[in-house]
């Protein structure tokens, strides 16, 4: 029987444990919850999108739930 593993957060460090875990185990099955309409972006760029220095705010995105489900096979729930 395969293991199942909750990941609660889906930002810098939840999606970065997610990615490992699945490199870890292919065989895993892996939900990773984000009560937020992004994953995986660059809070550390905030500052810098408030204070005009990025324009765009989409330049914040690292990837996108389609892109982990895809690449990773990690079930992402928003």
């Amino acid at each position: 029987m395969s293991k199942k593993i909750l990941v609660i957060g889906g930002v810098a460090g939840g999606a970065t444990a997610a990615a490992r875990l699945r490199r870890l185990d292919e065989k895993a099955k892996i939900i990773l919850f984000e009560r937020g309409e992004y994953i995986s972006f660059a809070n550390c760029g905030l500052p810098y999108y408030i204070g005009g220095v990025i324009a765009n705010r989409n330049a914040l995105f690292v990837t996108t739930k389609e892109d982990v489900e895809a690449k990773y096979n990690i079930d992402v729930r928003t």
